[in-house]
């Protein structure tokens, strides 16, 4: 192990649920140096968490792991060990001590009924025999590290700057209040890219030899992702601490790893420098995750999937999609189109949508303004990205849009008609009009449903087709249409995977055979590989059912391929609107550059074209 941490070999862990024998690692081996970060990377059921797990010695029944050796060195000094030799004892001594973890969704890795300060301290005392004091001290220490807290000088320079006049004791008291008030935080109180910053500060709280970061930055928006892996290349470089990003996008791989290893049902496929996997790569899986990923300096109009390189048993495929650019593809410039620009299906007109701030007494003494004087078309026919950061305002204008909230000011116009105060059967027959897919698959569906009854239910509701075999003969359609089995009809939601569960969303979307669709997020927490797959059936749908989207998303890349033109909002209001080509290459507003800027791209760390 000379200057390594962690040298993993023959390491093999197995499921046996109910009678069942899934082989989740298959005898894998690698080895991260010192100081040196390891990308591993690979789709959902690949087996990079339970290698992480394993490594942390949380594999639990019906898991097991049957072979192999994990060789652990704390020091440069120190003798290596075998951490599957180790008692549970001895194991929770490395645990969360020299080897820590960061897992994917913050929200559930914290708890919510104790405040952040608690939290970290805990942490710090579980393997520091220290104070409660100097626990706290250390725990301030570290949201200071992870930049949620200013340093002491920067506090003291604020509250000078706040009032010049104050004694040495009273800035010392102000900014210890300070202190005071941030750990008493609860995780509810803290947005996203908040929390994973305090999971971070609790990671690195007992200085850490290898950490290990699963998914960190999967459900954040671009700027903040952008934030978080610099912070933990910089957390990495000041301690020399080494550590296993596990991730399924190689754009954000490219942006930290020194080393990549790329993970395929169960089985590591290819190892290599960041440079020359990402150049030349050896393995089709390996080329599918690169094909996969939409390209901001490209306009295609089909990506290639991990499918057209493997077959679903691991059977390489010879021939392989050559990328289509969209040169030949007209596309809706309603600006120069005069008869689709006189025929909108969608007009916005100074939309305000605002949230009461109550006072003591549950009076509303003023509005926060989500949506801010918004006013914009859709044509026919054309898709409409909207992108922006979290809080900007994009879900709720969809939902005012919708009328699932009604808007303070401002008008909607769909189809020609003023929508914006429908009530009652007004709104029923709007309904089946417009549609929405959302951003969790996993939370859309009602799991005591079968899919085959969750896409009935809208033609029940709203009596389209005169019989009920003609109404299960369009559920068996659909699911065909989005790729799904008449077989699948009777099967229940937790039996398909995320891409297959967004799928019938989709499907359940297309039920009422709608004119608008409106997707809120819908590929933001899928891997890169589905999340082509899902693009590419929008838009075949769009091409066959004449649809009108608006794609909402946090990701530039993503609406750029899939949008005719792209609307950039910010804190409300409406920063710029133009076709997904000019946003890209000629931004108008610093706002809109910064989005681009955050994307991390293999082509911009490598120069590649």
């Amino acid at each position: 192990m000379k200057d390594g941490v962690v040298k993993v070999r023959n390491l093999k862990v197995e499921f046996f649920p109910e009678d069942q024998h899934l082989i989740a690692v298959k005898g894998i081996d690698f080895q991260i140096p010192q100081g040196k970060t390891l990308g591993l990377v690979g789709e959902s059921g690949s087996g990079k968490s339970v290698t992480a797990l394993a490594l942390m010695g949380l594999i639990a029944p019906p898991g097991k792991i049957t072979s192999g050796e994990i060789y652990f060195q704390a020091s440069p000094d120190a003798s290596p060990i075998d951490l599957l030799n180790l008692s549970e004892a001895e194991r929770r001594q490395y645990r969360g001590g020299k080897i820590a973890m960061i897992f994917q969704e913050p929200m559930s890795s914290l708890n919510p009924v104790y405040n952040i300060g608690f939290q970290i301290t805990e942490a710090i005392r579980q393997h520091q025999t220290v104070s409660p004091s100097e626990a706290r001290r250390q725990a301030i220490a570290r949201l200071q590290e992870v930049k949620l807290l200013p340093s002491d000088e920067r506090l003291r320079e604020d509250c000078l700057l706040e009032n010049h006049r104050l004694s040495e004791a009273e800035v010392n008291h102000q900014i210890n209040e300070q202190k005071r008030a941030f750990l008493e935080r609860y995780p509810h109180q803290l947005s996203g890219g908040q929390l994973q910053r305090v999971m971070i500060a609790i990671a690195i709280a007992c200085n850490p030899v290898l950490l290990i970061a699963d998914e960190p930055t999967t459900a954040l928006d671009v700027t903040v992702q952008k934030t978080i892996l610099d912070l933990l290349r910089e957390l990495c470089a000041a301690r020399g601490m080494s550590m296993l990003f596990i991730t399924h996008d190689l754009g954000v791989v490219a942006e930290t790893a020194d080393q990549v290893a790329v993970m395929y049902q169960g089985e590591i496929v290819e190892t290599g420098d960041i440079r020359s996997i990402v150049t030349t790569p050896q393995h089709p899986y390996t080329k599918g995750l690169l094909a996969c990923r939409p390209r901001l300096d490209q306009t295609l109009t089909y990506l290639p999937t991990v499918s057209d390189f493997l077959t679903a048993e691991g059977q390489v495929k010879v021939n392989h999609p050559t990328p289509q650019s969209t040169d030949s593809v007209t596309k809706v410039e309603p600006e120069e189109d005069s008869s689709v620009a006189s025929a909108p299906l969608l007009t916005v007109q100074n939309l305000q949508v605002g949230f009461p701030l109550r006072g003591i007494f549950g009076q509303a003494k003023r509005y926060f303004m989500a949506v801010n004087g918004v006013s914009f078309t859709v044509y026919r026919g054309e898709t409409l990205g909207l992108v922006g950061e979290s809080g900007c305002g994009k879900s709720t204008l969809a939902r005012t849009i919708l009328r699932l909230i009604s808007p303070r000011q401002g008008q909607i116009f769909f189809n020609g008609e003023n929508i914006t105060h429908w009530q009652g059967k007004q709104l029923r027959r709007l309904r089946r009009q417009m549609q929405i897919v959302f951003q969790n698959p996993y939370n859309s569906l009602n799991p005591r449903l079968t899919i085959g009854k969750t896409i009935l239910e809208p033609l029940t509701i709203h009596k389209r087709y005169k019989t009920t075999r003609q109404r299960k003969e369009r559920v068996v359609y659909l699911l065909e249409r989005v790729g799904l089995s008449a077989k699948d009809i009777n099967r229940y939601p937790h039996e398909f995977s995320g891409g297959q569960r967004q799928r019938i969303c989709i499907a359940r979307a297309l039920a009422l055979n709608p004119q608008f669709i409106l997707c809120d997020e819908s590929v933001s927490a899928l891997d890169v590989s589905v999340q082509a797959q899902v693009l590419n059936l929008l838009k075949e749908l769009q091409k066959e059912f004449g649809l009108t989207y608006i794609f909402i998303s946090h990701d530039l890349s993503v609406v750029k391929f899939i949008s005719d033109r792209v609307m950039v909002m910010n804190q409300g209001k409406i920063e710029e609107i133009d076709s997904a080509e000019s946003i890209y290459q000629t931004p108008k507003t610093a706002y809109t550059r910064q989005l681009i800027d955050a994307i991390p791209t293999i082509e911009k760390q490598f120069s590649l074209r």
